[in-house]
């Protein structure tokens, strides 16, 4: 039953912004941020912002399919971490633009947590490249197993099941401005309202507020659209480690694309983190994640994207990450 009430949440909020999609466009020339952030649930639990919120006029509407998947034990000093899961998310941002300055953003999704499909592929790719962490199987676990013990039964996490939940809703508050006439800036606010009781690893049940600038390219005829935005967020009462749990993150992303015909772009993200955690753990730590994906921009107003996600700095974030994004 409440797996079902999850399913029709999501569908009930896709029909809207399906609705709310008939006047919109998104800006042909607006910077391709990634909707992403660190898929770690010791990260995503919490408010850590979504890149910059991006509108033309009216509505857009994003929606986001991904799969992660990651295999890594850690044990420093007296902290044990095991993580041998894949999730998968599907996720649906709507934003509002309210006049030239103003825009609003909701993002939400519904989480699967278990052993998924990627192992064998996740071999294969790391060994291609010649990755040393990309080996499966090693961990005696079930595929879906996240474990953390530091002797404090407060911070204790025993996490052995599959799971489907909602994500934590983020709203995010923007106001912008020219920079010049090829770039604008925007300062904005974002809020992680808690949604779920399924697992503190889904919902850490806090609510956090960030505070961000950012500027960004605008003009539709730059071969190089770029972005960047550095912040801070205030951390509430998490049920996730909260012992261990640091009140201020500051966090900062960078993006730079190139148009190669009118129609088709590559880009790249970086995001980085500082550690939400006074942990040893490099998986608890700072990290940064690294987004490659290429896109196809309809004449109809619509834009495809596709690509991975990397952890920049190896083991302090999701292994790998694969994405399909549909722009409205």
């Amino acid at each position: 039953m409440r797996d079902r009430l999850h399913v029709t949440t999501v569908a009930r909020i896709l029909t809207v912004a399906t609705i709310a999609y008939a006047p919109c466009s998104l800006a042909a020339d607006a910077a391709p941020w990634l909707l992403y952030r660190d898929a770690n649930p010791f990260v995503a639990a919490s408010g850590l912002p979504f890149a910059p919120p991006v509108a033309a006029e009216g509505w857009s509407v994003e929606a986001l399919v991904d799969a992660s998947n990651t295999e890594v034990a850690f044990e420093r000093g007296g902290e044990r971490l095991t993580y041998d899961a894949e999730i998968h998310a599907a996720r649906i941002a709507v934003t509002r633009a309210f006049g030239p300055h103003w825009l609003v953003r909701a993002t939400l999704a519904e989480l699967d947590i278990g052993s998924g499909f990627l192992d064998g592929f996740l071999e294969d790719y790391h060994r291609t490249f010649g990755f040393s962490n990309g080996d499966r199987g090693r961990l005696v676990t079930d595929g879906h197993t996240i474990r953390y013990d530091d002797g404090n039964v407060a911070n204790t996490v025993a996490f052995d099941r599959r799971l489907h939940a909602l994500s934590p809703l983020l709203v995010d508050l923007a106001f912008r401005g020219d920079a010049s006439e090829r770039a604008e800036w925007m300062a904005g606010a974002t809020v992680k309202v808690p949604t779920s009781h399924a697992s503190a690893l889904v919902d850490d049940r806090s609510t956090d507020l960030s505070l961000w600038l950012a500027l960004q390219s605008t003009d539709a005829q730059a071969r190089w659209p770029w972005g960047a935005r550095v912040g801070l967020m205030q951390r509430g009462n998490t049920q996730l480690l909260a012992d261990r749990a640091n009140d201020q993150v500051p966090f900062a992303d960078a993006m730079i694309g190139y148009r190669l015909t009118p129609h088709w772009d590559v880009a790249a993200q970086l995001q980085w983190h500082a550690a939400l955690y006074d942990s040893r753990v490099p998986l608890l730590d700072d990290a940064a994640t690294l987004a490659l994906s290429s896109a196809w921009h309809a004449d109809a107003g619509w834009t495809l994207r596709a690509g991975l996600v990397e952890d920049a700095i190896p083991r302090h974030a999701q292994d790998v990450t694969f994405f399909l994004a549909l722009s409205l």
